[in-house]
């Protein structure tokens, strides 16, 4: 398929060639390098610094002023281009996240998210909407909220990646397959807290399978313990719980690093163990249900939940605030 060509400016003295040249989708914008360059320090310094890209630093027989972006991509060039050409009837009302997070990765490169304002609260006010709706898309809504400076947004999509995300979603690999980026120390803080919750939940059972299995000569979990007497409410105690984490697939414990599944759903499968006990002992007035750690459990894990950090720093908020200034919100 041909190189498409689009003209922004019919006086324009500079071509942009956008995208790769064995790509279907590259296209040769005409654009004015002035109005590119008041609009983006990046394209000023490129092209009337000491860049090859600079006119100055164009062969001397060169017809055109040609400058080649084979990373970027042509449909957000084209948006950035109509606003800083004043084609502001081509700029869309809404953008699918797809293209909104290619929009807002074009302007942070070329440090000019700030021409967006105009736009941005009618996109985000979709992106609102869908944020509640996906997972799939929430490593790009929480770079698109960080840019445009919607911190409620970030806020909250980031507490989602950190309770709802498979350990998958933190791979390297996976990242650079799907061509993300993240906000700075965002996605390593969310990593960091989803393995301390995880840990934290893990060694609450842990340490309770310790307290069933101790010697006389420490204290023992059952109520009514006497100095060497029967083992027997520890043990049904142990063999219930073992036998539910087994099922669930958590025994024995594992690593946190080696836990794949989300925190919540961790959660449900440790909120959902059925522990027992032996109750009223034979011949015996005795109720050993008052031994059952199950309440005991629930609690800690919830309140294991209830106080998991926010991964968001105050840099964070200091960049979407000044995002939001920029964008006059």
């Amino acid at each position: 398929m041909p190189t498409q060509f689009t003209n922004f400016d019919h006086r324009g003295d500079i071509k942009l060639r956008v995208g790769r040249q064995d790509d279907s989708t590259a296209v040769v914008f005409t654009a004015c390098s002035r109005s590119l360059a008041r609009v983006s320090p990046v394209f000023d310094r490129m092209l009337y610094g000491g860049f090859a890209e600079a006119r100055s630093n164009q062969a001397n027989d060169a017809m055109d002023w040609i400058v080649n972006l084979p990373e970027d991509k042509a449909a957000p060039m084209a948006v950035l281009l109509s606003i800083t050409h004043g084609h502001f009837d081509r700029v869309p009302n809404s953008l699918p996240i797809d293209d909104l997070y290619d929009l807002t990765a074009l302007t942070h490169f070329y440090d000019c998210t700030r021409i967006l304002g105009p736009w941005a609260n009618k996109w985000m006010v979709a992106v609102d909407k869908l944020e509640r709706q996906t997972t799939e898309l929430m490593p790009r809504i929480l770079w698109i909220s960080w840019e445009l400076g919607w911190k409620h947004i970030f806020t909250a999509v980031s507490r989602r990646m950190l309770l709802e995300s498979e350990a998958s979603i933190f791979s390297t690999e996976q990242h650079e397959e799907q061509d993300i980026q993240f906000p700075p120390d965002i996605m390593e803080r969310i990593s960091a807290l989803r393995i301390q919750t995880i840990r934290a939940l893990l060694r609450t059972f842990g340490e309770m399978v310790e307290n069933l299995v101790v010697v006389d000569e420490k204290p023992r979990w059952c109520h009514h313990a006497t100095w060497m007497g029967p083992h027997k409410c520890e043990s049904m105690i142990l063999g219930s719980l073992t036998f539910c984490l087994m099922r669930a697939g958590l025994w024995p414990l594992p690593e946190p690093d080696e836990v794949e599944e989300s925190v919540v759903a961790l959660y449900s499968k440790l909120t959902n163990i059925i522990v027992h006990d032996i109750g009223t002992a034979d011949n015996s007035r005795v109720d050993h249900n008052e031994c059952n750690p199950g309440p005991f459990l629930l609690d800690r894990v919830q309140t294991i939940m209830g106080e998991i950090p926010s991964p968001v720093t105050s840099s964070h908020v200091e960049y979407m605030a000044e995002q939001a200034r920029k964008l006059n919100y």
